[in-house]
């Protein structure tokens, strides 16, 4: 297998072409007779579980997302344009777009943010307070006339 460094991302990039099977096959998209006579379509399975230059917290989000088949691969299949180039490339750009949204980690909280995340807070219990200290004031008061 390969030995991943993964950097910023979740995956090593550019994929390692042995990661994935590329197929074409025959498209119902645009393109008129040419379609109708070319393999033009493209579908690229990755074997997600298995691989070795995802890393486990990217491996883990798809796998979370419901977009694996039983065995734990992805398909991923474009027929938009009448030539099979472009739609071979159009699934590796997918396939990429795909492992940054599941290989993203949101950035820690500054001080600030975390210091006016306290201070809502605080403000918020406050209200509640006073809202509580109304109810009870109106609760013991005889408003009979």
């Amino acid at each position: 297998g390969i030995n991943a460094e993964y950097g910023s991302r979740g995956y090593v990039y550019p994929f390692p072409r042995r990661s994935y099977d590329l197929s074409h096959m025959r498209s119902s998209g645009p393109g008129g007779q040419h379609v109708n006579r070319r393999n033009t379509k493209a579908l690229i399975r990755v074997k997600i579980t298995g691989a070795t230059w995802i890393s486990e917290r990217t491996k883990n989000s798809i796998s979370e997302s419901g977009l694996l088949d039983k065995p734990g691969s992805l398909s991923i299949s474009s027929q938009g344009s009448r030539h099979q180039s472009e739609n071979t490339q159009d699934c590796l750009v997918k396939l990429q777009k795909l492992l940054d949204k599941h290989s993203y980690v949101p950035p820690e909280p500054s001080q600030e943010e975390l210091d006016e995340r306290e201070r809502q807070l605080k403000l918020r219990k406050e209200r509640w307070k006073q809202i509580e200290r109304t109810k009870k004031y109106y609760r013991n008061r005889d408003f009979d006339m």
